[in-house]
């Protein structure tokens, strides 16, 4: 029998009504497969609680460390910020260029208009190569766009930028499973603390054991605001 495995994914912003792309279903693997991720912040601090910096890290990294059993059969690459979009950024010194940009868009009441991103890119050919190892990345360049997101003497506080590796891999030892990953972008925000996510074509015979999993943008453990 075959089980499903999930991956959903969409952009968590706190304030007041945006604007994004629905989630639906992007790719569907079937086999004897499973997925993971890898990711990591380009925020030095929770911006909530230390508003002395407006800069994000030039770097981060993460490590990816699947059994030698495993074979890499899809990566991808998100990442996303404050602002209209960086297209290029690279992983461990490769350039990498956005097969697709997404946007929400937020009415500031002291800024105006205000926009956020998250870009993807197919990169199964690099993990497959690299394999297991350190992955970094640089290049995301926000530095223009950040302002107005974030202010250290009050008002706005959502200047942000992360990526994640999106991993589908195959193993002999594995059940059939089912690998549905949907993507878009959509914001919970105080004004609108739920989101209702159809998960459509969904094609098994057992949810025995079924996981979902979230990609969420810019959270804050200090505002919570009944997401």
């Amino acid at each position: 029998m075959q089980r499903q495995q999930l991956i959903i994914l969409f952009l968590s912003i706190l304030f007041t009504p945006v604007f994004g792309q629905d989630i639906s279903l992007y790719r569907q693997y079937n086999g004897r497969i499973n997925h993971t991720a890898i990711g990591n912040t380009l925020n030095q601090f929770e911006n909530n609680i230390d508003r002395t910096f407006c800069e994000t890290l030039p770097s981060s990294d993460a490590d990816l460390s699947l059994s030698a059993s495993s074979t890499v059969i899809a990566a991808y690459l998100y990442w996303a910020g404050s602002g209209d979009g960086d297209l290029d950024v690279s992983i461990n010194a490769l350039s990498i260029a956005a097969d697709e940009i997404y946007h929400v868009d937020y009415e500031d009441p002291f800024n105006g208009l205000l926009t956020y991103f998250s870009c993807f890119a197919d990169i199964t050919n690099i993990i497959t190569d690299l394999g297991n190892t350190t992955y970094t990345l640089s290049d995301l360049d926000l530095s223009e766009a950040i302002q107005p997101f974030c202010q250290i003497n009050g008002g706005n506080s959502t200047n942000f930028g992360g990526w994640s590796i999106t991993l589908v891999y195959e193993d002999a030892s594995l059940p059939l499973n089912q690998v549905s990953i949907f993507d878009g972008l959509e914001a919970v925000y105080a004004g609108n603390n739920s989101i209702t996510i159809e998960l459509n074509n969904l094609n098994v015979l057992d949810n025995t054991g079924a996981k979902i999993g979230f990609l969420s943008w810019e959270g804050d453990s200090s505002i919570a605001n009944n997401e």
